[in-house]
């Protein structure tokens, strides 16, 4: 799922930053900034909730902090204090209306399904970020201590699905490999965090059984 904000259009799958055809550079922190905005427009975010996903497993300073957000509002020229707000002594505030744009399968322009099978259940993954983590109230919650709190993130977005590591303790395995980058999925893929391993299934919504067994 794209966002789209003012000018701007933003490709999760991607992870590039556009404005009409131009892609605007972003460093990769100020990166993960714009995606927690993105998904929480209008929302308060505290400094600690900033620092919990962005810098999940280090501790950052405050002039840390500052500089990625004056590097994404950099980025966004200027227009940037009509998107960022800051909150004295509280956060920051996303003020920007934000646009999804829903997702297609490239081949046939039919809907896909994304779901993870494992840990005794079956989870559908949502267009954009789906984190994996200890944390409770991410996509995919794993309780287990060789797990961290924001481990991995899948992107769902363009019939397409990527997983990427978020610097986690112990890593993150795709079909037994460890993961260094982002990294393309396909179904019937085996993705293992801590001594979790979930397969992941393709499927087309409103498909036949059928469709759906072949894709098991």
């Amino acid at each position: 799922m794209a966002y789209r904000f003012g000018p701007f259009r933003y490709d999760p799958v991607s992870r590039c930053l556009f404005r009409g055809d131009r892609e605007i550079a972003l460093t990769p922190k100020a990166r993960e900034l714009l995606v927690f905005f993105l998904e929480n427009p209008h929302r308060l975010l505290t400094r600690q909730d900033l620092s919990d996903r962005v810098w999940a497993e280090t501790a950052v300073t405050d002039e840390a902090m500052r500089f990625q957000l004056f590097e994404l509002r950099k980025a966004l020229g200027a227009e940037a204090d009509h998107f960022i707000k800051t909150v004295p002594k509280e956060g920051y505030r996303w003020e920007m209306d934000v646009r999804s744009e829903g997702d297609r399968d490239s081949a046939g322009g039919t809907d896909l399904i994304f779901r993870l099978v494992g840990l005794k259940r079956e989870i559908d993954l949502a267009p954009g970020a789906n984190i994996l983590g200890r944390e409770r109230g991410v996509a995919v919650w794993i309780d287990d201590h060789a797990v961290s709190r924001h481990h991995a993130r899948i992107v769902v977005g363009n019939g397409k699905a990527t997983v990427e590591d978020l610097g986690s303790k112990n890593g993150t395995d795709v079909n037994g490999r460890r993961i260094a980058k982002a990294t393309p999925l396909a179904d019937g893929d085996e993705i293992r965090i801590g001594p979790a391993t979930m397969r992941l299934q393709v499927l087309v919504s409103g498909g036949s059984t059928e469709t759906e067994e072949k894709s098991r």
